[in-house]
């Protein structure tokens, strides 16, 4: 899905005090979700991460795109 120049200024503006790459802990507040939420949505495949040695690590620009899938 190509993402509409407004609609990624705003998500840059929403999220400008992130980093690029985020723990499940700042998803949880970004999306103001639980962390069972959390990790149901990147289970799902929802929202792609990657894991780092047993952490997991998600990009800024995976919850941009799940936003715009959902919206």
């Amino acid at each position: 899905m190509k993402i509409s120049p407004k609609t990624a200024q705003v998500t840059e503006i929403m999220f400008d005090e992130y980093k690029d790459i985020i723990t499940v802990k700042e998803l949880c507040q970004m999306l103001r979700i639980s962390k069972n939420t959390a990790y149901e949505l990147i289970h799902s495949g929802q929202i792609k991460s990657i894991k780092v040695k047993r952490q997991i690590r998600i990009s800024k620009q995976s919850i941009i795109s799940y936003l715009e899938n959902e919206i």
